[in-house]
C-alpha cells in the first residue's frame, strides 16, 4: 500500500504535489552491475538496494513520508572490474550523479536524500557528493546496512575470509536468500578464502591478484533465516534514521 505511494515512477503530478508538500526524504537505492560468482547474480547489489528500500517504505508504513526514486544501478566496480560480469562507473561519475540528483530534489524544495547503498565500492563516491552537498545547504545520507553488524556477528557461522570486505559471502549470500531467493543458485555456492597480500591495506589490488573468484567467504552457511534476522535490524535503524532526518529538516 504505502510503496505504491512512495514510488516516483508511478506517480502522477498531483499525487506527486501532494507528497512533496510533505517536503519526504528521498530514498535513493544504488547498486552495481558486479560479478558476485557462480551462485549469484552480477546484479546482486541492484536486487538487494531495491528489495531493502521496498521493504523499508513499507516497515515505515506512513509514519514518515519517503520518496522512493528509482534504483540508480551502476557503481564504481573497481576491484572487480575484470571480472566478466562487471561494469563498472568511475567515482567522479557516481559522486557527479548523485550531486545533480540532490541539486534536483532541492529544486523542489526537499532537503534530503539517502543513498540505500548495496555496494561497498560506492562508499567513497558517496562521501564526495555529501560533502559537496553539504556545503549547499542539502543532506545526503548513507545507509550501509545500518545497524547490522552486532546480529552479523550473532548469527554468523563461519569467520569473515577478511575484517572489511563483506561479498558473495555467507552473509551477503542470506541477504539475497532472505530478500530475493529466486536469484539464488545455493548448489552453486562455494567456499574461498583467498590469501590477502600483507599489504592489502596499503597498495590497489584487483581481487583477481590474488582470488580465482569474487566470493569471499563461505557462501555455503548462508540461510533465509540468518538474513531476515540481520535485515529486520537494518530495517529498525534505518526506520529511525528516516525519522530523525526529516524532524531534522525542520518539517
Amino acid at each position: 500500500m504505502f510503496l505504491k505511494q512512495a514510488e516516483a515512477e508511478g506517480l502522477t503530478d498531483p499525487q506527486m504535489r501532494a507528497l512533496l508538500a510533505k517536503r519526504p526524504v528521498v530514498i535513493l537505492p544504488i547498486g552495481a552491475v558486479e560479478s558476485h560468482g557462480d551462485h549469484l547474480p552480477a546484479g546482486t547489489d541492484n536486487i538487494l538496494a531495491r528489495r531493502l528500500a521496498e521493504r523499508l517504505v513499507e516497515h515505515v508504513a506512513g509514519r514518515t513520508p519517503l520518496l522512493l526514486f528509482p534504483t540508480l544501478p551502476f557503481g564504481q566496480v573497481w576491484s572487480l572490474s575484470d571480472a566478466p560480469g562487471s561494469f563498472t562507473l568511475s567515482n567522479e561519475t557516481v559522486s557527479r550523479t548523485l550531486v545533480e540528483l540532490g541539486r534536483a530534489a532541492k529544486e523542489k524544495g526537499l532537503l534530503t536524500m539517502v543513498a540505500l547503498n548495496a555496494h561497498f565500492g560506492n562508499a567513497v563516491a558517496i562521501r564526495d557528493a555529501q560533502r559537496v552537498l553539504k556545503d549547499e545547504g542539502f543532506t545526503l545520507a548513507a545507509f550501509n546496512y545500518p545497524g547490522s553488524a552486532a546480529t552479523v556477528e550473532k548469527v554468523r557461522e563461519k569467520p569473515a575470509a577478511h575484517p572489511a570486505f563483506m561479498h558473495a559471502c555467507e552473509i551477503e549470500t542470506s541477504y539475497m536468500l532472505h530478500l530475493a531467493p529466486e536469484h539464488v543458485a545455493m548448489e552453486k555456492a562455494i567456499v574461498n578464502y583467498p590469501a590477502f597480500p600483507e599489504d592489502f591495506g596499503e597498495v590497489p589490488y584487483r581481487w583477481s591478484e590474488f582470488s580465482a573468484s569474487p566470493v569471499l567467504g563461505d557462501a555455503r552457511a548462508a540461510t533465509a533465516e540468518k538474513g531476515k534476522a540481520i535485515l529486520d535490524a537494518v530495517l529498525d535503524r534505518m526506520a529511525d534514521l528516516v525519522a530523525a532526518l526529516h524532524t531534522r529538516q525542520g518539517a
